[in-house]
């Protein structure tokens, strides 16, 4: 039985349209029936043809590679004669085809390596560098010796002349406009906490670059010294919280609530 007529009768046993044949098997409906009708002059590759036919024999229940077969002898090839393209293979010489001339020995390559630089050459480069030297030495000797050529007077009007370009360099006044007495400026600041307070920090306003002090989670009760340089400026959380006083004098307490700055100066 011919291989058209086998895939017409497999795919009616199984109630398939040709469409939905070629929509299960992604193979071009015109194809499929040429393929039942047996003409294969469709100008495709052999290997595509194949290659269908196989796909569409697998899918209707066929052995894919009798069907193959069945399609050889439709297009008269014998079994085992199946067309391939000779895409060529390289050749080469067996080791006896090839002179010893064709190969080139280790000693043949050294010599080589050995003869690329040419006594002119070597001699040229040798020159070269003496004249390289020569002009150096000359260099250097006219560098050493350029000052010792003028006479003392010039030398002396050419240093007169760089002494009066130089500007004079005036001294900074350290000296403070209001000095203070020693200690007049160095106080101690006593902070005590009359309700808690979350954060505080004391700025000493008088050290360049200034200090800080900062404490966290005070509780009622708290209380610490800190020396300061002429003034500070402080931060609270809580300003209702805080009460300070200066060196020997009398506490007091902040004035305001909540978040806030205060800051003293003598």
């Amino acid at each position: 039985m011919a291989i058209g007529q086998k895939l017409e009768e497999a795919r009616n046993r199984k109630g398939i349209s040709i469409r939905e044949a070629s929509e299960s098997t992604k193979i071009r409906g015109d194809y499929l029936n040429s393929f039942e009708a047996g003409d294969f002059d469709l100008k495709l590759p052999e290997v595509y043809l194949r290659g269908f036919i196989r796909v569409y024999a697998r899918f209707l229940g066929i052995d894919p590679e009798s069907a193959v077969s069945d399609l050889n002898l439709e297009l008269g090839i014998k079994p085992g004669k199946v067309a391939r393209k000779n895409f060529g293979s390289i050749q080469g010489k067996e080791l006896s085809d090839v002179t010893k001339s064709e190969i080139p020995s280790a000693q043949t390559t050294r010599v080589s390596k050995t003869q690329f630089i040419s006594p002119k050459t070597i001699i040229f480069l040798s020159v070269g560098s003496a004249i390289f030297l020569l002009l150096l030495s000359i260099i250097l000797y006219s560098l050493g010796s350029g000052d010792n050529d003028l006479p003392d007077d010039q030398s002396l009007r050419i240093a007169h002349s760089v002494r009066e370009t130089v500007p004079e360099v005036k001294k900074p006044n350290l000296q403070p406009n209001n000095p203070l007495p020693p200690g007049a400026d160095e106080h101690i600041l006593k902070l005590a906490a009359i309700g808690p307070i979350e954060r505080l920090i004391i700025s000493d306003e008088g050290k360049s670059p200034k200090v800080f002090h900062e404490f966290k989670n005070l509780a009622i009760g708290w209380e610490t010294n800190i020396p300061f340089t002429q003034s500070f400026r402080c931060y609270s959380s809580s300003l209702e919280s805080v009460r300070f006083a200066v060196d020997d004098g009398a506490e007091k307490q902040v004035s305001g609530e909540g978040a806030g700055n205060f800051r003293w100066n003598p």
